[in-house]
C-alpha cells in the first residue's frame, strides 16, 4: 500500500465519519412525548393549585405520578424503535440519549428525595415548585451540549430558552401561577424544538 493509497483511505474513512456525525437528531419523537405530557402535567397541577377542579393540592402528586409511568411506557416502546432507525449510532445521538438519559435520572432523584424530605417534615410542601426550575436549568445543558455537538440552530434557541425558563421560574418559584408559566414556556423550549428536530429526522 502507497503513501498516497494511505492517505485517500483515510480521507475516505474521514468524510464517511463526518457525514455520518452530520445525521440528524433522531429523538424527536420522545423528545415531543416527554415535553407534550410534561406541559399537560404542569397545567393540570396549576389548574389544582388554584382550585378550578375541587381537589386538594396532594392530587397535584397523582398527576405527576401518571405522568412518570405513562412516560416511561410510551419512552419504552419508542426506544426500541430509536434503536433500529438508521443513524442512531452517530456520535451525536449517542451523546443525546446519554444526555437526556442522565437529566431524568437526576430529576427523578430531585423528586425522590423531595418527597422524602417531605414525608419526614424536613421541608415545606413549596420545596416541589424548585422542581421546576431545576429541570428547566438541566435541558438548558443538554440542548447547550447537543447545540454545540451539532450546530443546529434550534438547539441553541431550545437551550437559550429552557436559561431563561429556569430563570422565570424560579423568580415565581413561590406562586401557584409558576405551573401555568412553566407549561406555556415548555411549549417554546421542549415541545417545539422537538417539533423541528422530528421534521428535520424526516427530512
Amino acid at each position: 500500500m502507497t503513501n498516497e493509497t494511505l492517505i485517500k483511505d483515510l480521507e475516505y474513512a474521514t468524510d464517511i465519519a463526518r457525514r455520518a456525525e452530520q445525521t440528524p437528531l433522531i429523538g424527536g419523537p420522545i423528545g415531543l412525548m416527554w415535553t407534550s405530557l410534561a406541559t399537560i402535567a404542569l397545567m393540570a397541577h396549576g389548574a389544582i393549585l388554584a382550585g378550578w377542579v375541587g381537589v386538594g393540592p396532594a392530587m397535584a402528586g397523582l398527576v405527576w405520578l401518571v405522568y412518570g409511568i405513562v412516560g416511561t411506557v410510551l419512552s419504552v416502546i419508542l426506544g426500541r424503535r430509536f434503536t433500529r432507525t438508521p443513524g442512531s449510532s452517530s456520535l451525536a445521538n449517542r451523546v443525546a440519549e446519554a444526555s437526556w438519559m442522565s437529566m431524568g435520572l437526576l430529576i427523578t432523584v430531585v423528586a425522590v428525595t423531595t418527597v422524602a424530605a417531605f414525608m419526614s417534615g424536613r421541608v415545606e410542601l413549596l420545596a416541589f415548585n424548585f422542581i421546576v426550575p431545576i429541570a428547566f436549568a438541566l435541558s438548558a445543558a443538554s440542548y447547550g451540549t447537543l447545540a454545540k455537538l451539532t450546530g443546529y440552530g434550534y438547539l441553541t434557541f431550545a437551550a437559550v430558552a429552557s436559561a431563561l425558563s429556569a430563570s422565570v421560574t424560579l423568580f415565581i418559584v413561590t406562586e401557584p401561577s409558576m405551573y401555568f408559566v412553566a407549561g406555556i414556556l415548555l411549549i417554546l423550549s421542549g415541545v417545539i424544538p422537538s417539533v423541528i428536530e422530528l421534521r428535520k429526522a424526516g427530512a
